[in-house]
């Protein structure tokens, strides 16, 4: 073994302490911080000695134990611009901004050319959001240190942040060009090609950061960011599982899976995942919303609601919630609560083209419905739906120029042109509605109330409660299981066991529920006489289902009965679908049939059959 070093000055210089440093990191220990420790104890009044203290807690993440070591160092040597920079890192680190300022702005008082001090000023402005300021300081960086890869790549970041993403592209390409192992700067190189729309670049520097840094969590997750975008909803899943894996409390992963699970139609798993983001972030206002319409589209509305208004107790100015939440107060029949939601929503952002199109849907009649479609165009004069339905308004008054001019464009074959189409071609234009429940009413008033109702599909039976306080007895068909089979289309798709109820069958008064596949329960139910229908809701969408389902419902069925179709059109292959269907059944049986109502918005469609 050497032979130990001494030194005998009682106050040495900054020279000799550093020699003594290097000769017991090289021979005597191999732990910096037991090292920075022992010359604290041989030399408590020496600065340097609580430099290389408080350097070492820095690296290792003891902030609080860093802070008091430089703050010592700072007292002996107040003239140390290297003390004041390093007290400036730690108190940032410990998210003491303003003091974090102070210090770095000391640093630079006593040597205005330290370009690592105006680099981590500009990084203490970035978190307090003076991005003015935080740019003067990177660029002050570079001035004084043109290869300064860190300050090329901060100042991406503000540009970034202000809008700028093709000046931020520049500068992490620069940060790369001075340093090409800067994993973080590919990252960020991404992040800005992303915004830009750049998404196939994005996705190569991603995998460059990856590649580098095989346990970079966070180009794992951007990297699912963007091949979700791209519609690789497979490939974004594993690497937000990656990410997730090599970093379990990382919130923004969880929601974003939730976003691509949910793309893929796993609702149950996008839901798990969305919780589990709130479960470590109760206040992640975007994962609250973004659970909200899962569970909306799995049924379960009352529970969307609470995590709708639990994101905008949090966030008051959220306006995509509060649309969000009009929307699932719609599919609870509660329509004024539901305009009231939409109205604050556009009053929160004026440019809200979703809450205007979301707010037609709660009118009456088309001139209610007309003034919302106008305020969406205005908002949006791209908005595909609300230019068809505009066309279709104005049919409805008997002005076809719109209609005609969208028929020689390229959204002729859009499924609402071609929905409109269909219903242009019929002898008269059927009465229309915009929403689900004064579509109902509509019917109810020319239906036989004394009769009972059928329902083929109920799923969580806000259907079947609202047609029984009309007909107070109903029949409901359902294997409470979901879809038998999958239900898809070019760019819609609903997995096996989609709609399902958890196996849950309702109990209502005047109910009566028939469980199982339609092929299985029909014919023994059918087997015995069976009182004629009133209405009969057809909400099975699958054309396997629906036939099944007209076939054996036939000797209910006489001039009186109005069949409702709920997935009647506007689907991508809805001529597939109910409407395959009924033009089947009606062929086999030699009928015609009346078209009475019609709603484009919720895809509904009542007629009665001629010739039964």
């Amino acid at each position: 073994m050497a032979k130990r070093k001494n030194l005998k000055a009682t106050n040495p210089s900054e020279a000799e302490v550093k020699s003594l440093l290097n000769y017991y990191q090289k021979n005597m220990y191999c732990d910096a911080e037991n090292l920075a420790q022992s010359i604290v104890q041989k030399f408590p009044k020496h600065h340097f000695s609580w430099k290389v203290l408080g350097a070492v807690l820095i690296k290792t993440g003891r902030l609080s134990e860093s802070l008091t070591a430089m703050q010592k160092c700072v007292q002996l040597a107040p003239e140390d611009f290297q003390a004041h920079n390093n007290l400036g890192i730690t108190l940032n680190g410990l998210s003491r901004l303003t003091e974090a300022e102070m210090s770095l702005n000391q640093a630079i008082a006593l040597k205005p050319d330290y370009a690592e001090a105006h680099k981590n000023l500009g990084d203490t402005r970035l978190e307090l959001g003076i991005f003015d300021k935080a740019e003067e300081s990177y660029r002050q960086a570079i001035a004084l240190k043109p290869d300064y890869a860190e300050a090329h790549s901060n100042l991406g970041t503000i540009l970034k942040k202000i809008g700028k993403s093709d000046e931020a592209e520049a500068n992490y390409r620069q940060a790369i060009a001075l340093k090409p192992d800067y994993t973080e700067a590919y990252s960020s190189l991404g992040n800005a090609l992303r915004e830009q729309g750049k998404l196939v670049e994005a996705e190569v520097n991603y995998r460059q950061a990856i590649a580098l840094r095989p346990d970079y969590a966070e180009a794992y997750s951007n990297l699912g960011n963007t091949l979700q975008e791209l519609g690789k909803f497979d490939d974004a899943e594993v690497n937000y599982r990656q990410a997730i894996a090599l970093k379990p409390h990382f919130t923004a992963a969880y929601s974003n899976l939730g976003v691509t699970l949910r793309e893929q139609g796993k609702l149950v798993e996008a839901e798990a995942n969305y919780r589990q983001a709130i479960a470590l972030k109760p206040d992640f206002t975007a994962a609250l919303n973004n659970l909200g319409v899962v569970l909306k589209e799995l049924g379960r509305v009352d529970e969307a609601e609470v995590n709708y208004r639990q994101a905008i107790a949090l966030r008051p100015d959220y306006a995509e919630a509060y649309s969000n939440l009009g929307n699932t107060l719609r599919e609870q029949c509660k329509l004024v609560e539901a305009e009231a939601s939409y109205r604050q929503a556009i009053t929160l952002k004026p440019k809200f083209a979703e809450a205007y199109w979301n707010l037609h849907s709660t009118q009456r009649n088309i001139k209610d419905a007309e003034y919302w479609i106008d305020n969406c165009l205005i908002a949006d004069e791209t908005h595909q739906l609300a230019r068809i339905t505009k066309a279709a308004l104005s049919l409805y008054r008997g002005d076809a120029k719109k209609f005609n001019k969208l028929v020689k464009s390229q959204l002729k074959q859009h499924p609402f042109m071609r929905s409109l189409s269909w219903a242009l071609s019929l002898s008269k234009l059927p009465e229309l509605h915009f929403n689900r429940w004064y579509f109902f009413d509509a019917i109810v008033k020319k239906s036989r109330a004394e009769r009972p109702f059928y329902e083929f599909g109920v799923w969580r039976a806000s259907s079947f409660k609202y047609l029984i306080n009309s007909f107070k007895k109903g029949y409901g068909f359902d294997t409470f299981s979901g879809l038998p089979e999958d239900w898809n289309g070019k760019n819609h798709s609903k997995k096996k066991g989609s709609y399902s109820s958890d196996g849950n069958v309702p109990n209502i008064k005047g109910g009566e529920f028939i469980v199982g596949k339609f092929e299985e329960s029909l014919p023994l139910f059918f087997s015995e006489s069976r009182p004629i229908a009133s209405v009969i809701n057809f909400d099975s969408d699958l054309y396997s289902s629906t036939i099944c389902a007209l076939n054996f419902s036939k000797s209910v069925i006489d001039k009186d009965t109005i069949l409702i179709f709920d997935e009647f059109i506007m689907n991508e292959c809805w001529e597939q679908d109910e409407f395959k269907a009924l033009s089947e059944f009606c062929s086999i049986n030699s009928l015609g049939y009346e078209v009475i109502a019609i709603s484009f918005f919720t895809k509904q469609v009542a007629v009665k059959l001629i010739g039964i």
